[in-house]
């Protein structure tokens, strides 16, 4: 049965064009069941957070068409006077990127050009060559090497899909917490009452009635104490799921299996009730880099054996809404919350909640092959 069609999409979103909808809609519909996305609530979820998110199916690149006075009052740290801005509009789209989005660790943007690259694209807006990374694993592509495939509706569809389901967005929706998918797709609730308005859009168009057989909502998953598959999918957190914190692209591509023993499960628990504070704090999408890793991904991955990633007390992460890793970690050292380590290791941020919790603050070094630390910031 198709699910999403152009009319529908029209339904939910009146101003999108004709030629868009007929290309969307069956690439949309195709990758429903990756996601598991086969009820009234979640499809009616996924639906709307994307219409939102591309601002009404609009387009699925990044609009760089900024006025210099914009550019001056949304990116202030990158763009900081209305001359260096009027020269960044009349020398085109790449140089406005490359301003705002290159040399950006947070972002993975390293290499010159990368800001360009690797601007927004998708039903998702993926922003920056770390992320690319990331989906390019996902879904099988070479998003690195041709950026320009998540503008056809075919990958961009993919990868929505697979964030829905890396993230575990389900659970939320299942409840109907439009607050809490908000947050998982946002890191916080911007725009919700827009995102509201268009979920009761969806669930008009995508009613139970739709679906054959839906199976019943899900309830609060318990306190993990196993480690079974089902448990993975579960929340452990308000923004974090076990699959969330147990994913891995290295154990997905080496086939080694990164499930915790029921030990490591109370401690990520914690760990992620810890690392719920520094989402309100830094109040922008959070990217994991890594979290757990047992014993044989961490070898592979060149870790310590006595790395805290392995009894489930750290986490790598990334926020590139919020500014640079070395900006992140002064924000979490200026809100006194408490941890292990915080390191600022360069493109992503290393936090660790060891019960010994020492407040320890390092920067990581790379010279010559090698990685040396010094204490602060």
């Amino acid at each position: 049965m198709t699910l999403i069609t152009a009319e529908r999409l029209k339904a939910l979103s009146p101003t999108i064009l004709a030629t868009r909808a007929t290309d969307y809609a069956p690439a949309l519909d195709g990758v429903l069941a990756t996601a598991d996305l086969n009820t009234s609530l979640r499809v009616s979820h996924f639906m709307a957070q994307l219409a939102y998110e591309s601002a009404g199916f609009r387009a699925l690149v990044e609009s760089l068409n900024y006025q210099a006075a914009t550019l001056v009052k949304v990116f202030p740290n990158r763009v900081k006077t209305l001359a260096q801005a009027q020269q960044l509009v009349a020398q085109g789209p790449a140089a406005i990127a490359n301003a705002i989005y290159g040399n950006r660790a947070d972002l993975g943007n390293t290499q010159p050009g990368d800001g360009y690259a690797f601007i927004g694209r998708g039903f998702i807006m993926i922003t920056g060559r770390a992320n690319y990374t990331r989906y390019a694993t996902l879904i099988g592509q070479s998003l690195v090497q041709q950026p320009q495939l998540l503008q056809e509706a075919l990958y961009a569809a993919q990868a929505a899909a697979a964030f829905w389901k890396a993230t575990n967005i389900n659970a939320k929706a299942d409840l109907d917490d439009v607050a809490g998918v908000t947050r998982l797709v946002n890191g916080g609730e911007t725009g919700l009452a827009g995102r509201e308005a268009l979920l009761k859009t969806a669930k008009t168009i995508w009613p139970p009635s739709l679906f054959a057989s839906p199976p019943p909502p899900t309830t609060p998953a318990p306190t993990p104490t196993t480690s079974s598959p089902a448990q993975n999918s579960a929340f452990v957190s308000r923004y974090f799921s076990l699959d969330a914190l147990t994913f891995s692209d290295t154990a997905s591509r080496l086939h080694i299996d990164n499930t915790p023993p029921s030990g490591v499960v109370t401690a990520l628990q914690d760990m992620a009730g810890r690392l719920d504070q520094v989402c309100d704090l830094l109040a922008k999408p959070v990217l994991l880099v890594s979290a757990y890793r047992c014993p044989e991904l961490n070898t592979a991955m060149g870790g310590k054996p006595t790395s805290s990633h392995v009894s489930g007390r750290a986490v790598d992460f990334i926020c590139r809404g919020f500014g640079t890793p070395q900006q992140v970690c002064q924000k979490i050292v200026a809100a006194g919350i408490k941890f292990d380590q915080l390191i600022q290791e360069g493109e992503w941020v290393h936090i660790s909640f060891d019960p010994q919790m020492r407040n320890q603050i390092l920067t990581a070094n790379y010279a010559n092959g090698t990685t040396s630390y010094t204490h602060g910031l």
